[in-house]
């Protein structure tokens, strides 16, 4: 299946949030705040930022909601996780976030992220985000948006397709 993919690195304005007509999927910093990453979306488009805070983002992407590659949490396990992949050309950039739940209730749920840029299967670069900086969205967010779309989730192939 072939993506399209609308690549934004013109006139951008600033980097900055996601913005307001817009929801945030996830967002971090790395290396003590010099980079930064945002994943955003509305009803149609997902979009992904990196770059430094206060500048014309590095790297835009942008794809359409029906064809973002989006892997839900699938309900089981402690740690609670998602990833979403963009594409540019053959290099992706699978942004992920981790909810490490606790065994204790009093005790708070470490929150993780990161991005894994791969060419084909190859890994070129793994960056962790900086402690406290993750903003993850799990769940309702990019599944409802998807849902609203018309495409149905299915666990077992692990693919989002139009619902029957």
């Amino acid at each position: 299946m072939r993506f399209l993919f609308l690549l934004t690195t013109l006139a951008s304005p600033a980097f900055a949030a996601c913005p307001d007509t817009t929801e945030t999927a996830f967002a971090c910093t790395f290396s003590s705040g010099a980079k930064a990453v945002d994943v955003c979306h509305d009803a149609e488009t997902v979009s992904y930022a990196f770059g430094r805070p206060g500048r014309t983002p590095e790297l835009s992407l942008s794809v359409p909601m029906t064809q973002v590659e989006y892997q839900p949490w699938p309900g089981t396990g402690r740690a609670i996780w998602e990833s979403v992949t963009f594409r540019s050309g053959d290099v992706s950039y699978t942004v992920f976030g981790n909810i490490d739940r606790p065994v204790e209730e009093s005790t708070d749920p470490e929150v993780t992220g990161g991005i894994e840029v791969r060419r084909g299967e190859a890994v070129l670069a793994t960056l962790r985000c900086d402690p406290g900086s993750v903003d993850f969205a799990y769940g309702d967010g990019l599944y409802d948006a998807k849902t609203a779309a018309g495409q149905c989730w299915d666990p077992g192939a692990e693919v989002w397709s139009e619902c029957q």
